[in-house]
């Protein structure tokens, strides 16, 4: 059973124009659109106000000293010179191996080079589990995807807007990354609380993840929107790694947030090499203490110069 919006309105004691805007923002559960009309759950509660979110702000996320001034230099220099899309998609594929097997590693999903070239090749790979297998064709898919979305240098974008995210949008992001392993999951946060990144250990305060959730897409929507896209990227993933608000696969999802916002900044999803990985756990530990992100912005930086170097020398 569904009800329109004017009648959420009514019942939720708002504007029908307040519900639109929730319905658009993706922060009504199950909304489904049909033309110009919001067919909404009828036993979906009403969001909660991101207005009386800021009570919840998180951690004040530190970036640190950072200049990006060389890293814009170089993304706009290789696709000055990269002008062929063909060329540009090939690198990327590349690219897209090794971002999956960085997430992977830090999700501690053992997968090698090797078994994913099989994997891609439209070959079984014998040495992987069925969900491991299905869960790297999925993340590329969903990178191929973003791309088209996206666009990077010579491929056009087709409909990216900003912000590239909503609750909505993660809700189905997380569906098409268990699609084959669990298709019955709908893309619902976890049960349980946990404290705001903000709280200090003698005043802890527990919030449920939906809470969580709401906090962290309205700074993402309100206070990082004029923030450096790598910087606005990485508290993104930290926050998503935070919270884990779906408790299955979070470390692989939150990568992919990364990959989507870094491509809507015009940068490709660089993710640290493999055999960083253990540095760069250490790292996240200090965004989850401190709110200190410098050494984790540092290592994605060089990763992301890597790939630009990459890309310019037509992988």
């Amino acid at each position: 059973m569904y009800m329109s919006a004017k009648q959420a309105g009514e019942k939720w004691n708002i504007s029908e124009r307040r519900v639109r805007i929730l319905c658009s923002e993706g922060r009504v559960d199950g909304v489904v659109r049909s033309g110009w009309a919001w067919n909404i759950p009828i036993d979906t509660p009403k969001p909660g106000d991101g207005r009386q979110l800021r009570h919840l702000k998180n951690f004040d996320l530190r970036a640190g000293t950072m200049n990006f001034s060389q890293l814009d230099e170089e993304r706009d220099r290789c696709f000055s010179q990269q002008e062929d899309r063909q060329q540009i998609l090939r690198s990327y594929r590349h690219l897209v191996n090794r971002f999956i097997l960085g997430s992977f590693a830090c999700e501690e999903l053992s997968i090698e080079q090797d078994e994913l070239f099989l994997l891609f090749s439209h070959c079984f790979a014998p040495s992987l589990d069925f969900d491991t297998q299905l869960l790297a064709l999925n993340c590329r898919s969903i990178l191929m995807r973003f791309v088209q979305e996206t666009g990077l240098g010579p491929i056009p974008q087709t409909k990216t807007t900003r912000p590239f995210f909503s609750e909505q949008r993660l809700r189905e992001l997380y569906r098409s990354l268990l699609q084959g392993i669990d298709d019955e999951h709908m893309g619902i946060y976890r049960k349980g609380d946990l404290p705001s990144g903000g709280d200090s250990a003698s005043s802890v305060r527990l919030y449920t993840v939906a809470t969580q959730m709401e906090t962290l897409m309205t700074q993402y929507e309100r206070e990082w929107a004029s923030l450096h896209p790598v910087i606005r990227s990485l508290f993104f993933y930290g926050e998503l790694l935070r919270i884990r608000p779906f408790g299955r696969y979070d470390e692989v999802f939150a990568s992919l947030v990364l990959a989507g916002e870094l491509l809507c900044g015009g940068f490709p999803p660089a993710f640290v090499d493999v055999r960083q990985i253990d540095e760069f756990k250490a790292a996240l530990i200090l965004t989850r203490k401190r709110g200190n992100y410098h050494n984790a912005l540092r290592m994605l930086e060089q990763s992301l110069l890597h790939e630009l170097a990459l890309m310019m020398h037509k992988e």
